[in-house]
C-alpha cells in the first residue's frame, strides 16, 4: 500500500497570522512588553525581569522573550526548595504570559478573512481521498485558522485534521465532512491541553483540545496550553510522543513533496534545528514570503539565502495570486 504524501506543502511562521491579524504579535512584538508591560498577574515574572534589566543596566537587548525563555526553562539547580518554589512560580507566569499574549480574540477585517477563507478553500482535501493534495505545517501556536474554520458558514462541510488523533475533551460527535484542512501544529497549540492527571510527559494519547464555549472549557481555562516555547531550551518539551511523532511526520511529507511554500517564516539564525530541518529541502521551495518590508534586514538576508526571485513580503498579497496551475484558486 502506497504511503501518503502530500504534493505541495505550506509551512507557515508568525507573519502568516500577522498579515491577517496585524495585532498578533510576533516574537520582536513580545520583546517590547518587557519588563513594563507585563500584566501584574504575573507578578514574580515582571520582577525578574525589572531585577535582570537593572543587572544590566536598562539595555534592552540583553532582555528579549528567547534569552527570557532559555533561562527559565533551562535552569535546574537550585539552593534551596525555597527557590525551587519559586522558579516553578516562574516557569508557570512565563508560559501563562506568552499564551495569554499570543491569543487575540476578535473578527479579521473583511479584506482578510475573504483571502484566508479563499486559502482555506483552495488547501482543503477530499475527505474520499487516497491521497491529500495539502499539508500546512505551522510553527504557531494561535487559532487564526480554527477560528475560520469554525465560524465561516463555507466551511461547515469542513473539519480539521492535526495529523494526530486529539479528542475534544467534551468528546463531541464528529460531524460528517466532505474536506478537511491538514493541519500540523509543530509547536503545538493554544487549544491543546494535558488531561487532567496525566502527568509531565506530552504523549499522544495524553493530550485533549479545548474550545472556548466547550462545557469543559472552566476546567481547564487556567492551566497551560501545550506548546513549545520560544527559547533554545526545549528538551522538557520533548519527553513524550507528541512532538516526536509530530516532527517525524513533518520530515516524511517535506521529503516527499513536489512543491514547499514558506508564509510568514523568517528563517531566523538562532533556530539552527529548523533551519537544518527545512534547508535540506531547498531545491523545492517555490516561494519565501515573510511580513516584513522591503529594505528590511531580514528580507535582505533572506534574498542572499533563496535569491531574489523566491523572496517577497505580505502574505495576503501572495495569497491572492499563488503562482502555477497547481496551486491557484484566486
Amino acid at each position: 500500500m502506497k504511503q501518503q504524501v502530500y504534493k505541495r506543502v505550506f509551512i507557515l511562521g508568525s507573519g502568516f497570522s500577522k498579515s491577517f491579524c496585524p495585532e498578533l504579535p510576533t516574537l520582536k512584538d513580545l520583546n517590547t512588553l518587557l519588563p513594563l508591560q507585563i500584566p501584574e498577574e504575573f507578578s514574580h515574572l515582571k520582577a525578574y525581569c525589572e531585577r535582570f534589566s537593572k543587572l544590566c543596566n536598562g539595555e534592552a537587548d540583553y532582555l528579549n522573550i528567547e534569552s527570557l525563555a532559555t533561562a527559565i526553562l533551562s535552569a535546574q539547580i537550585f539552593p534551596s526548595e525555597t527557590e525551587s518554589l519559586y522558579h516553578s512560580a516562574l516557569r508557570f507566569e512565563l508560559l501563562r504570559f506568552i499564551a495569554s499574549t499570543i491569543r487575540v480574540d476578535g473578527d479579521l477585517n473583511a479584506d482578510a478573512e475573504n483571502v484566508l477563507v479563499k486559502f482555506l478553500q483552495n488547501v482543503s482535501n477530499a475527505a474520499d481521498a487516497a491521497c491529500g493534495k495539502t499539508l500546512l505545517l505551522s510553527f504557531n501556536y494561535d487559532t487564526l485558522i480554527e477560528d475560520c474554520l469554525n465560524r465561516h458558514e463555507k466551511f461547515a462541510d469542513t473539519s480539521i485534521d492535526f495529523g494526530l488523533n486529539i479528542e475534544s475533551a467534551d468528546r463531541k460527535t464528529c460531524k460528517v465532512a466532505k474536506k478537511h484542512v491538514d493541519l500540523m501544529k509543530l509547536h503545538g497549540s493554544l487549544e491543546w491541553f494535558p488531561l487532567k492527571g496525566s502527568g509531565n510527559s506530552l504523549d499522544v494519547q495524553n493530550i485533549c483540545r479545548v474550545q472556548r464555549g466547550d462545557k469543559s472549557y472552566p476546567i481547564y481555562e487556567n492551566d497551560t496550553p501545550v506548546f513549545i516555547p520560544m527559547a533554545h531550551s526545549k528538551e522538557s518539551f520533548l519527553r513524550g510522543s507528541l512532538f516526536n511523532i509530530l516532527w517525524a511526520k513533518a520530515d516524511y511529507y517535506l521529503s516527499n513533496a513536489d512543491e514547499i511554500y514558506c508564509i510568514g517564516y523568517g528563517f531566523p539564525k538562532t533556530d539552527v534545528n529548523n533551519l537544518e530541518f527545512l534547508l535540506k529541502h531547498r531545491e523545492r521551495i517555490k516561494n519565501v514570503v515573510v511580513y516584513e518590508k522591503e529594505s528590511h534586514p531580514d528580507l535582505e538576508r533572506l534574498c542572499r539565502l533563496f535569491g531574489e526571485k523566491i523572496v517577497s513580503s505580505d502574505a495576503c498579497d501572495f495569497l491572492k495570486n499563488l503562482p502555477g496551475e497547481s496551486t491557484a484558486c484566486f
